[in-house]
């Protein structure tokens, strides 16, 4: 991946307090293919017209120092053969299929996505604090001798953080919901600021509470997922883990930009100017965009510190009908800074559904070229000029792109 230098525009973005850190890219791939399973809440209910085998029961042992209280005399020839005094085999027990009321059955899972990624970052983020950091070995060995990989440090998270942090951004892929977050780089001038944790905190924490409504009995119908619900949760828990004593420890923002795949319809909920793309390749064309949320130009809408935008109250969200083959993008504003929304679309277009599996990677090597580029033109320095400022060339920022193909199992 590219390691360039490259000059700044003129004006630097409102929520950048101080010049950034020497740039390093960072460029990933990945791609997951959904492998149903039976779910592990799902009985097998036996069938009664089945035949079932009786166990063969052997002859009851004679109990020595007992003497029998009928004479031999008296004994029917077949005494000795006891097939006469066999217990008959019980009839199999057969479950009702009523079992259902008292343990709901999930249903099995008959769609999902076949997710890329790809990622550049502009700094390399800051090391995570405990307890969100793996721990260090505790002696050169160590970390060679074991196969646990959580014993190894990484600058980018603890192992049980879910999702993959991408200088101030995160983000995260599973088979059935996605989800990016742009954590705000100003508060890296802070002490106690940290933008990646939060980015990354709260798409861990989102992603947990969507799993327990997955889990939960008043969840097990269709349509019961409430996604905002669960990025309400998500911040909670965010302030929580980020608050000692009353105190917050660890300050920052991030904005966040989530779906969830419930059947063949796509729930979104945004907050801030991270973007999600529905595109379909059947009619060569987005059948949806989602919606920027601004306070100012510049100044997004975010969850964190000092912050009144909640989930709750702020969170956009939408709904759309899948049909197989549609690809999905989830983006932070490195990408939407740099490519307009037809540049995005000829892209795709040229990747095709079937070999959207480099999509994201062209996505992002696009943005980046137009990122370093002095003297480009991007969505960035044309919102900035109607703003009645003077500037140009691309937006040097943080790219982080999800793309996911939807799929029957």
């Amino acid at each position: 991946m590219r390691v360039t230098s490259t000059s700044f525009s003129t004006l630097s973005r409102t929520r950048l307090l101080a010049a950034p850190l020497p740039p390093r890219s960072i460029s990933k791939r990945c791609f997951l293919t959904l492998a149903s399973s039976p779910s592990s809440s799902t009985r097998d209910i036996p069938n009664p017209s089945t035949p079932s085998t009786a166990p063969t029961l052997s002859p009851r042992p004679t109990t020595t120092g007992i003497t029998s209280s009928v004479s031999a005399s008296t004994s029917p020839p077949s005494l000795h053969n006891h097939s006469h005094l066999r217990t008959p085999p019980k009839p199999p027990r057969v479950v009702p299929a009523t079992v259902a009321a008292t343990r709901p059955l999930v249903k099995p899972i008959q769609y999902g996505f076949k997710t890329s990624f790809s990622l550049f970052a502009k700094r390399a983020p800051r090391p995570f604090p405990p307890p969100f950091n793996s721990p260090p070995a505790s002696s050169l060995s160590d970390a060679l001798s074991t196969n646990d990989p959580s014993r190894i440090p990484t600058p980018e998270g603890a192992t049980f953080l879910r999702g993959i942090t991408n200088g101030d951004d995160a983000i995260l892929h599973r088979h059935n919901h996605l989800g990016v977050a742009d954590g705000v780089g100003a508060w890296n001038t802070k002490v106690a600021g940290h933008a990646a944790l939060w980015s990354r905190l709260i798409l861990h924490y989102w992603s947990l509470a969507l799993d327990a409504q997955r889990k939960s009995p008043e969840a097990a119908g269709e349509g019961k997922i409430d996604v905002v619900s669960a990025l309400q949760h998500s911040y909670n828990s965010t302030v929580s883990a980020t608050t000692r004593e009353g105190k917050t420890v660890w300050q920052g923002t991030t904005t966040a930009c989530v779906s969830s795949l419930e059947g063949n319809i796509l729930t979104i909920a945004n907050i801030g100017d991270s973007r999600a793309y529905v595109y379909r390749p059947s009619s060569d064309s987005f059948v949806y965009k989602s919606t920027e949320q601004w306070h100012w130009f510049d100044c997004p809408y975010q969850l964190g510190t000092n912050s009144l935008d909640t989930p709750a109250a702020n969170a956009v969200v939408d709904r759309v009908e899948l049909e197989e083959g549609d690809i999905i993008i989830l983006a932070t504003d490195g990408l939407p800074d740099n490519l307009w929304d037809v540049e995005i679309a000829d892209i795709c277009s040229a990747a095709g559904g079937e070999e959207a599996g480099g999509l994201a990677d062209k996505l992002v090597n696009a943005a980046w070229k137009i990122a370093i580029n002095p003297f480009g033109e991007s969505p960035y320095m044309e919102r900035g000029i109607d703003e009645g400022l003077s500037m140009e060339g691309g937006k040097y920022d943080d790219i982080s792109v999800v793309t996911a193909v939807f799929k029957k199992k």
